[in-house]
């Protein structure tokens, strides 16, 4: 809609369709004849539906509010009331725009934190792992002991293992559940740390658990797996990497587990296998392509 316009020159040919920003307006064109008023009401609906993808329309409608009577402005109020009630789909259209634009911008700063920490997450010498030793592709795994879908994504991990040799999957413990969560997270990270051999048992053991983990299902799978003397007896390194675990999720806004990272791309909460095995495929077809044209 052209600044140019005069009053008296709009007329009812503004009724066809007029799109700014991928927004439709001609539902409102034909609501005000007055210049000014057209104006105000695009400002209005712009913030009334939180439409954040008509910046250039929103900032132009308020260089021109100024100008406006208190009547006139009254008027417009009462006609976009009337729209927005009477034509939901307006609100709904808004709606979703700005849903899409929030993710956008959620998706870039998530790209954004994921470099920056990438280091933190690949690259922390005490990190208990599993997978091949020296891998072609990395996947990090923020998991908690009393978590009921970490337990539940644990076959599905296990098979990537399998299908894909060429894999790592590195342990990132987070006591996100209870005095439970912490015992145990601070006994496995205590045994991976000292006696990584049995690290891997101790953490399936752990995992198998039908039930939240307490002291004595801690104690039980302790006497199974010879580990008796690290119940109780934590190491000292441990409240640290514990600490800069859970620093880690917040850092990258994960707000549970299990997460998964694969190429700097996140996999939140419990997926089918097929949706992890998709995103490595990719990952690792990226990796291909990339050490090829190099």
């Amino acid at each position: 809609m052209k600044q140019t316009i005069e009053a008296q020159n709009i007329t009812e040919s503004m009724q066809n369709t007029q799109v700014i920003g991928g927004t439709k307006m001609s539902k409102f064109s034909s609501l005000f004849k007055h210049h000014k008023l057209q104006m105000f009401a695009v400002s209005g609906v712009a913030m009334a539906m939180l439409v954040v993808s008509l910046p250039s329309v929103s900032t132009m409608a308020y260089a021109k509010d100024s100008s406006l009577s208190a009547a006139q402005q009254q008027e417009v109020r009462a006609i976009l009331k009337d729209a927005l009630i009477n034509d939901p789909d307006l609100m709904r259209e808004a709606i979703i725009a700005w849903q899409a634009r929030e993710q956008e911008g959620a998706n870039t700063a998530m790209q954004t934190s994921l470099v920056t920490h990438h280091k933190a997450m690949y690259e922390t010498k005490s990190d208990p792992w599993k997978g091949a030793a020296t891998p072609e592709i990395e996947m990090v795994y923020f998991t908690d002991f009393n978590c009921p879908y970490c337990k539940k994504i644990e076959p599905s991990l296990n098979q990537l293992i399998e299908e894909f040799p060429q894999l790592k999957i590195i342990v990132k413990m987070v006591p996100l559940q209870g005095e439970g969560s912490k015992m145990a997270v601070d006994f496995a990270q205590t045994v991976w740390l000292n006696e990584p051999e049995k690290y891997l048992k101790v953490k399936d053991m752990l995992m198998s658990s039908p039930r939240g983990l307490d002291a004595a299902a801690i104690a039980k799978v302790a006497k199974l797996t010879a580990t008796e003397r690290w119940v109780g007896n934590t190491d000292e390194r441990v409240a640290k990497m514990v600490d800069d675990n859970v620093q880690l999720m917040n850092e990258l806004g994960i707000g549970g587990t299990p997460s998964m990272i694969v190429a700097d791309t996140l996999i939140p909460g419990l997926v089918p296998y097929e949706v992890l095995k998709e995103q490595l495929e990719a990952a690792i077809a990226a990796k291909d392509k990339t050490q090829k044209s190099s």
